[in-house]
């Protein structure tokens, strides 16, 4: 038994010199996370940056041809009707949508009256990047490069990025979210461009780092109660540490009251890159609903009709900004939006009309699910309220009310549909909600009653980073006091 305490302490003692700085960091840049995110460009106002459609658009656009493959969405690219055709994760071809050419780039000339149209000033500089830089640090942006930088003559010293691919705008940043995201989400996501662009080594250094760091706290959690025990038996009174000098006392105190948080933490960390097996070999284990629900008959676009009459069933002309060939219950349908990038008026096409899809029912939901699941045991609901599964999600749409659909099987499956578009909006298999609960859960208190008192949450999260800190920094200074020690004996 002393030899285990032994090595435990060693442990202990060896793992928090090596990461007590790390996690120092993680929990400083933490808090700063509760309060700013990453700069992103806002899907809200790119949205609206789009100009509507005029009905001499629509009377021009031609057909796409039936050899075109991937998601098809129609906007306007200044005052060009243009496809965009998604074969892939931000992997684009654009047509024009009047002569059906494809757009291979776009001028930097262009992308900077766009840049300048957007926010409304002109630009400082410009800059053709070749290379994703630390504000784009995602594998998945490279196939919109080359990317111009566009420097703005603004108060916020706003920065925009536009692919010359798309000629849209992909990112913006501005100074207050750079530095903010400098001491917040780059160091707490080890967000350093050329380590997050290795997808595979970032994953590993993640994983690594917060193994050890499991540890790290485990080990110091255990420590304290073996050192609580030894106080007992020296029968020792008043402070519950034995401890006397003040940064051991401190790390101890702190260590005892917070290390749970801590683990939890790190743990909750450790599984926002690493998800559990899915497991199981039947067949029922491993159906997905959602990829049967939303799977339509493959049509044309436009279902052999042309845009002139799409636009003469159209309640309300004056708006469109964007249209997307979709599937609603799986028949081939236009989704038509004017104001709101999440909300769009469904248009169904079918071999002799275009008719407006009014919200489905219940009935309508009810007898899909019987004729796509016939077999499988499950239970259908409307839910009017956001539940631990079914949560805000900030830049993507979750509508209420939802038509609730789950299994019994040993999957779990759960999938929320939406009554305007008839689409799963979400779903969830029993390894996801335990996901769920291990990430959302432990690491942001995503819990409903705190998403709903959203004011207690970030109090929570404050406070018990705040807890981190004390411990983190108290293993910081003992840390620095052994390294210390061990250059003065070596130097000796």
């Amino acid at each position: 038994m002393r030899l285990f305490k032994k090595i435990l302490l060693k442990i202990h003692q060896v793992t928090g010199i090596a990461l007590s700085l790390m996690f120092l960091v993680w929990f400083v840049s933490g808090i700063v996370l509760i309060f700013a995110g990453f700069p992103h460009a806002s899907r809200q106002d790119r949205f609206l940056f789009l100009k509507p459609f005029s009905p001499s658009d629509f009377e021009h656009i031609l057909p796409l041809p039936d050899t075109i493959i991937g998601s098809v969405e129609l906007d306007k690219l200044n005052d060009t009707p243009v496809y965009r055709i998604t074969a892939g994760k931000k992997k684009q071809q654009v047509f024009d949508a009047a002569t059906l050419l494809p757009i291979d780039s776009f001028s930097e000339k262009l992308c900077k009256q766009e840049a300048e149209r957007f926010l409304g000033c002109s630009t400082l500089k410009s800059v053709n990047i070749e290379q994703l830089d630390q504000w784009m640090p995602w594998s998945y942006y490279q196939p919109l490069l080359p990317i111009y930088k566009f420097y703005m003559n603004d108060s916020r010293h706003t920065v925009l990025y536009m692919s010359s691919k798309t000629g849209t705008i992909v990112q913006q940043t501005d100074r207050k979210s750079r530095w903010l995201a400098r001491i917040g989400a780059i160091p707490h996501w080890i967000y350093f461009r050329s380590l997050r662009l290795n997808v595979q080594l970032w994953n590993q250094m993640v994983i690594w780092i917060s193994s050890i760091g499991l540890l790290t706290c485990l080990s110091g959690i255990i420590a304290g109660f073996i050192r609580l025990n030894k106080r007992r038996k020296q029968k020792k009174t008043g402070s519950i540490t034995p401890y006397k000098k003040f940064w051991y006392k401190w790390h101890h105190l702190v260590g005892l009251f917070f290390g749970v948080f801590v683990f939890t933490f790190l743990l909750s960390g450790l599984f926002s890159v690493v998800d559990f097996p899915k497991g199981g070999t039947s067949p029922k284990q491993t159906f997905e609903p959602r990829k049967v629900w939303d799977k339509g008959e493959k049509v044309a676009v436009n279902a052999g009709h042309s845009f002139s009459e799409l636009w003469q069933v159209l309640d309300n002309k004056n708006g469109v900004r964007k249209l997307e060939w979709e599937t609603s219950m799986g028949t081939p349908a236009w989704f038509v939006y004017y104001d709101n990038y999440q909300v769009p008026q469904v248009y169904v096409a079918t071999s002799d009309s275009i008719f407006k899809q009014k919200s489905y029912s219940l009935e309508q939901v009810k007898k899909r699910t019987e004729k796509l699941f016939d077999g499988t045991s499950y239970a259908i609901s409307v839910q009017s309220e956001f539940d631990n599964y079914y949560q805000p999600s900030g830049m993507f749409g979750r509508p209420l009310p939802v038509y609730k659909i789950s299994w019994t099987d040993e999957a779990q499956n759960l999938i929320y549909i939406d009554p305007v578009t008839g689409k799963v909006v979400t779903s969830l298999t029993r390894n996801r909600k335990i996901h769920r609960w291990l990430y959302q859960g432990l690491h942001k208190f995503n819990f409903q009653f705190l998403v709903e008192h959203n004011w207690l949450r970030k109090i929570l999260l404050f406070i018990l980073s705040l807890g981190g800190i004390t411990v983190s920094f108290s293993g910081v200074v003992l840390s620095w006091k052994w390294i210390k020690r061990k250059a003065k004996r070596y130097n000796a």
